[in-house]
């Protein structure tokens, strides 16, 4: 999907305004999606990486000491920077938000065979924004 064929944006604009989130599916090929998720995969294999909060534990049974998040890997990985800019988030997000985003931050939560979800939780609060204009993609 190129930027110019994203459809039907003001579909997802009315769910996000009812439903408070919006799925554009095949915004990414599916080819896509597996080189980032091997991309990451291959990254947390490496072991610690700079942001990390807590070490890897590769011999862990607790999947998420194993598999700990990822934080503004954007700030040291051209492939994450390159995501976090791409033009079709862009003209979602603007098209959602009403407004260009600024892209402040790249995270990644693994989610393995057994592993916790992540709790629900608002980064507004951690990223001192105005209600509203916060978004994860």
């Amino acid at each position: 999907m190129t930027m110019a064929s994203v459809p039907n944006l003001r579909t997802y604009q009315e769910r996000y305004q009812h439903d408070g989130y919006a799925v554009v599916p095949g915004l990414f090929s599916p080819d896509e999606v597996t080189q980032l998720a091997d991309h990451y995969m291959a990254l947390r294999a490496q072991g610690p990486q700079p942001g990390d909060f807590a070490g890897v534990n590769a011999t862990s049974t607790d999947p998420l000491k194993k598999y700990p998040r990822m934080i503004h890997m954007h700030r040291w990985d051209e492939r994450s920077l390159q995501w976090l800019i791409d033009a079709r988030l862009n003209q979602v997000m603007t098209a959602l938000l009403g407004a260009e985003p600024y892209a402040v931050q790249t995270m990644l939560y693994f989610k393995p065979p057994g592993a916790r979800g992540q709790a629900l939780h608002q980064d507004q609060s951690y990223l001192r924004v105005q209600p509203g204009t916060c978004m994860a993609a």
